[in-house]
């Protein structure tokens, strides 16, 4: 499995050097208290597990959801969690205080130096993996790739992923249908397929079926599982990264005898390297003829971009990277849980049954516009991923001391470096935003303009989308959240306009790993595991 064996030596080095990190940070902790006293001392929050790895454990972790949730339940919009070490980290979700970080102080506040870094050894320099002004340059640039009218004219392209996976979903059913007309489908592993196909057609203009045989789909469809089972390893990431040269560094990671390090590495390697041969296929394909991508649009752009405004070809690979993945991703759990929501409420999935065939739609394409008209399409999509969203927290850095206000009248002096989690999950279920039914799932709130808001009009949340933060918001908010929403909504309609989805009798648990997915609960030779998947009844409607 790995590069090269792991010496004597390269251990003894290894273990040394984290060694003294280790000394290093407990030292460090030791003597803080003595000479500078916490102002986050009198901020509530859990004990923490152990002294050595804090929350973190109770964080990052499967079954960490209602962890994360009860943060917010139990002891407001801010509460203090621990890291490595006995640091101090807040949680929050708490609207005043995501208002000051997101769009009144932006500038005070960054991605992790763990995230930043982990994302740049594995995607390059991309969107995900670079800060201030680098940052800036390359979302001005990629930022008009997604404007309506290029995402206007990907509708067909959405609409003919769609119908295939339609196609498919019909042969299933009809070869393997019970008497009662269903089958048994796993419908998040057909969720999965069909977001993958769908970015693969409209970024790069390229099929990835079959996916199976596709070394690059696996790599995407696994890495984020994988990469949180490191979770409490990449806390390191940002003092691994000064351990000398790149190929020392590459040395190390070599060396590293864990099975998902060594997977990630070669995830990693598989991704650079398909990017990489993508991009010069989307060159030589652009001069032959007027393709219409992602990709051939922002080469388009980067091309006549000024000189000191277009990006390398190491930032392009990584922009191409994380277009890939990170619409994947996301897209396929939300229209997973979706379809999941829809089956056990299957009045509503009748109404958007309705009102879809009200407008023809299963004899032509409808319009953006058309689309976006469908109330009750609207309402689920923007409930579902309120209640549900597929990322459920993110982590940013401060960059200098600052005060944030926080409750009716209250403020925190947050120090420089401390790290924050920002609660996606637990804002958008703020009672004071969304009225005591908040943890409910009720499409009927969107429904009627602004009266599914049923709190304080005074108390708002930041997000870029339908007041909720699933796509953040402020300088590094979800740059393809309109592609989302157009991909999603057409395959539903596609879906739901021509099979009729009910759940199973299986035991379907919801994971953390960053992005949330579904198992199956099951009985394994006498003892409860589970199993990924979403088994659902699904067959053809009259």
């Amino acid at each position: 499995m790995f590069s090269l064996p792991l010496s004597l030596p390269s251990q003894r080095a290894v273990f040394d050097i984290l060694a003294c990190y280790v000394l290093f940070r407990v030292l460090k902790w030791s003597v803080k208290p003595w000479y500078s006293p916490s102002p986050l001392r009198h901020i509530p929050g859990p004990a923490p597990e152990s002294w050595f790895k804090g929350n973190l454990g109770q964080l990052f972790n499967a079954k960490g959801l209602p962890f994360h949730l009860g943060l917010g339940e139990i002891y407001g919009g801010i509460a203090k969690v621990h890291g490595f070490f006995g640091d101090e980290q807040l949680y929050i979700s708490d609207p005043k205080a995501l208002q000051e970080i997101l769009i009144k102080n932006p500038d005070a506040w960054e991605e992790t130096e763990v995230f930043i870094e982990t994302n740049r050894i594995i995607f390059g320099p991309g969107l995900v993996a670079t800060t201030g002004d680098v940052h800036k340059r390359q979302r001005k640039l990629v930022n008009p790739v997604f404007s309506p009218t290029n995402l206007r004219n990907l509708v067909p392209v959405f609409y003919n992923v769609a119908e295939r996976l339609t196609d498919v979903l019909m042969r299933e059913i009809r070869s393997r249908a019970g008497v009662d007309g269903f089958s048994v489908l796993d419908m998040s592993e057909w969720m999965s397929r069909a977001a993958l196909e769908t970015v693969g057609k409209t970024v790069l203009g390229y099929s990835f079926d079959p996916l199976d045989s596709h070394a690059y789909t696996n790599a995407i469809r696994e890495l984020i599982p994988t990469l949180f089972s490191l979770s409490l390893v990449r806390q390191f990431a940002p003092f691994l990264v000064q351990l000398g040269p790149a190929w020392m560094r590459r040395k190390f990671v070599d060396w590293t005898p864990h099975w998902a390090v060594q997977k990630v590495k070669n995830m990693s390697d598989v991704m650079h390297n398909t990017a990489v041969n993508i991009l010069a296929d989307a060159r030589v394909s652009m001069r032959r003829q007027n393709e219409k991508t992602l990709i051939s649009l922002l080469l388009s752009a980067n091309d006549t971009a000024g000189r000191n405004e277009r990006l390398s070809e190491a930032e392009l690979t990584g922009q191409l990277t994380v277009m890939i993945f990170g619409a994947q991703d996301t897209s396929s759990s939300a229209l997973s849980r979706l379809v999941y929501q829809l089956s056990i409420r299957p009045d509503i999935q009748a109404k958007i049954r309705e009102e879809i065939r009200a407008t023809g739609a299963t004899d032509r394409h409808l319009t953006v516009e058309e689309i976006f008209a469908l109330p009750w399409l609207d309402a689920v999509l923007r409930e579902t991923l309120r209640l549900y969203p597929p990322v459920p927290f993110v982590r940013r850095t401060a960059l200098q001391e600052c005060t944030i206000p926080f409750g009716h009248d209250s403020s925190v002096r947050i120090p420089q470096g401390t790290i924050i989690f920002l609660g996606i999950a637990g804002a958008n279920r703020l009672p004071s935003v969304w009225g005591p039914d908040a943890k409910e799932w009720k499409p009927e709130r969107w429904l009627g303009g602004d009266m599914h808001r049923k709190g304080d009009y005074s108390v708002r949340l930041p997000g870029i989308y339908a007041g909720m933060m699933s796509f953040l918001g402020g300088k590094r908010s979800c740059i393809g959240y309109r592609f989302a929403q157009i991909e999603i909504k057409i395959l539903l309609i596609s879906l739901i306009s021509r099979f009729e989805i009910l759940p199973t009798e299986d035991d379907v648990v919801w994971n953390l790993s960053q992005i949330i997915s579904p198992s199956v609960r099951i009985m394994k030779e006498g003892v409860e595991a589970e199993e990924k998947g979403l088994p659902l009844r699904v067959k053809l409607v009259d």
